[in-house]
């Protein structure tokens, strides 16, 4: 068990894709929403115009 264990994590490789898919998709929802809140920024701020 302890040769499936990746470097100073202790986590095995199928716990490492897990989280960092999580990471990847937690960063998407979060451009998404902000890339959202600044074009509503834009739309309804009138001295950016």
């Amino acid at each position: 068990m302890a040769d499936d264990k990746v470097g100073i994590t202790g986590l095995t490789v199928a716990e490492s894709e897990e989280i960092h898919r999580n990471l990847i998709q937690g960063t998407q929802i979060f451009g998404i929403i902000a890339a959202l809140a600044h074009l509503l920024a834009y739309i309804y701020s009138p001295w950016l115009h």
